[in-house]
């Protein structure tokens, strides 16, 4: 939301066992992942990754409407959301965008977005990778999680005079389907746009701060 723009990383390592082909829904049992089944080679990159059933998302919208076929979200967009599932995805990061980017455009984030894969001048790993995409883009700020503290050097963004904002979040509860189960934290940004299509866009940006880190 905050961003002019966003980067699809898919140049990087498929991570197994990640969110990169799975995310959690709630049941009346609580979370469940939908998970989407791949083929793929140790070393391979997000963008290389194949589908191992093209079928999968087809029965994730079955496992939907099962388990928030009252929500205000799904009746509103059933439609639409049918489509998208019920299409055939060969590639992993097809699927992943056509998701994200649905879910970004119900939030009414109008925030131009590309893949890393289509950019021509980058280079290196980590945060000199990253690094690199800012200055391909002629970013005056990067925008980033506090997880990425990990790796991000300042000095690689401090020599393209590049800024750091980290994301500072406050975690919200809010309405959802299957109230037996209790409130259920950590789900997809779904559950939040089915439950509350009116209100997710505010409620995201309200828990969302940003601080800059000194890079020099």
């Amino acid at each position: 939301m905050a961003a002019d723009v966003f980067v699809y990383f898919d140049t990087v390592q498929f991570s197994k066992n990640g969110l990169q082909n799975r995310n959690q829904i709630k049941t009346a049992n609580g979370a469940s992942w939908l998970t989407i089944p791949v083929k793929h080679q140790f070393g391979q990159k997000l963008s290389e990754v194949e589908v191992a059933d093209p079928t999968c998302t087809a029965k994730h919208w079955k496992t939907l409407q099962a388990n928030y076929s009252r929500t205000p979200g799904l009746v509103k967009w059933k439609a639409e959301l049918e489509t998208l599932l019920t299409a055939r995805y060969n590639m992993l990061i097809d699927v992943a965008v056509a998701s994200t980017d649905w879910m970004l455009d119900k939030l009414g984030v109008k925030t131009k977005r590309i893949r890393a894969s289509n950019l021509t001048n980058i280079e290196g790993e980590a945060s000199h990778l990253v690094a690199s995409i800012c200055s391909e883009l002629g970013a005056d700020n990067y925008l980033t999680g506090t997880g990425a503290f990990a790796y991000l050097q300042a000095e690689d963004f401090s020599a393209i005079n590049c800024g750091i904002l980290a994301q500072g979040w406050r975690s919200f509860e809010y309405q959802q389907a299957n109230t037996k189960a209790g409130f259920v934290n950590d789900l997809s940004t779904l559950d939040l746009l089915l439950n509350c299509p009116d209100s997710a866009a505010l409620l995201i940006s309200e828990a969302g701060s940003w601080s800059p880190i000194a890079t020099q």
